[in-house]
């Protein structure tokens, strides 16, 4: 049974299929950006072949380097009162570091082990990548995937089962208020259904009480501000992230993330291309580059180019120890302000 890779809507349900079949492969690999998704997969895997609480059959590596002949000892061990022995490996970089001697284990091991691979990015010319394309099974679950549909869908269907119900239109709202991670979506929508009581129809007043939009909206709202060359609420946003415990070299990250998906956007729309396209470069679904328009009419080309150079360069300034990182990003922040149209 040779496993293919597919999209994230696509993998949830052939990874349902063979649960219900009991059909499974040796060793799965969950990768990609959507890291709800991910851990979805990987936690009903986990539950289908052992009982919950059995450390016995289940081992998880996290975050580290993995010892080879512990890992093969481990494969190679049976199930002690259980169908499946199930080993997790969860950003581990096993498909780099282990090359040969993995694909030795993973060729070798008894039906009886099952692993579970979940790495966000990999290399897809690595012979351990190709091997289990081939031999057991690929799900890569992407942001760009989750459309608006899929996205609204999913919100309408958690709301459904606590008998709540809201209008599209409001639906939408709640979206660009909380952005694209299914993580923060889920948690915004559980908050929305418990602040509602026994009320059923869901309001925009609703949503804007309770949405935060925590920290990606804070970072979207805190270049909105620059782009309006409003110094003072840019500041007053980054010390909300600050007050979040939000590190400043990730609020750096993002700052960058989100001027690179604006340069990006504007060059592709002088080019001509259709948003579906700048999605799939950008790595966002179709429905933000909406999101993104009434802050790329501040920037001409020029001007988010120049926005780039200034990130890169305060960037290096804190790396090589010129300025601290918390007052590195605050300049930065002073610096873009002088950057727009």
């Amino acid at each position: 049974m040779s496993g293919q890779m597919k999209d994230g809507e696509l993998s949830m349900k052939e990874i349902r299929r063979q649960i219900k079949e009991k059909q499974y492969h040796k060793v799965y690999l969950l990768t990609g950006d959507e890291e709800y998704l991910v851990g979805q997969a990987k936690n009903m895997l986990k539950n289908a072949l052992v009982k919950d609480g059995d450390e016995m059959n289940c081992t998880l590596f996290e975050n580290n380097k993995i010892d080879m002949n512990e890992l093969e000892g481990l494969a190679f061990t049976y199930p002690f009162f259980s169908e499946k022995r199930v080993i997790i490996m969860d950003r581990t970089d096993i498909l780099k570091s282990g090359k040969d001697a993995f694909i030795h284990i993973m060729e070798n091991m008894p039906d009886t082990t099952c692993m579970i691979i979940s790495q966000p990015e990999v290399d897809k010319r690595s012979k351990a990548y190709k091997w289990i394309k081939k031999n057991g099974y690929v799900g890569e679950f992407l942001k760009k995937n989750q459309t608006e549909k899929i996205l609204l869908k999913w919100i309408a269907g958690m709301l459904s089962k606590e008998k709540k119900q809201i209008r599209e239109s409001d639906a939408r709202f709640f979206l660009e208020r909380v952005g694209d991670d299914m993580y923060q979506i889920k948690n915004e929508t559980d908050k929305l259904i418990s602040y509602m009581g026994d009320r059923t129809e869901i309001t925009r007043e609703d949503i804007e009480a309770i949405s935060s939009g925590e920290v990606q909206n804070k970072i979207f709202e805190l270049v909105s501000a620059i782009a309006g060359g409003n110094q003072k609420q840019a500041l007053s946003y980054y010390n909300d992230l600050l007050l979040l415990k939000e590190p400043p070299m990730r609020i750096l990250f993002l700052i960058v993330r989100q001027y690179r998906i604006l340069l990006l956007i504007k060059n592709m729309r002088n080019l001509r291309k259709p948003d579906a396209d700048i999605a799939r470069v950008a790595g966002i679904p179709a429905f933000a580059i909406r999101k993104n328009e009434s802050q790329l009419r501040q920037y001409t080309l020029e001007a988010l180019e120049n926005c780039m150079a200034e990130c890169v360069r305060m960037e290096e300034s804190i790396k090589t120890g010129r300025v601290s990182d918390q007052m590195g990003v605050e300049l930065l922040i002073i610096g873009l302000l002088n950057k727009t149209e």
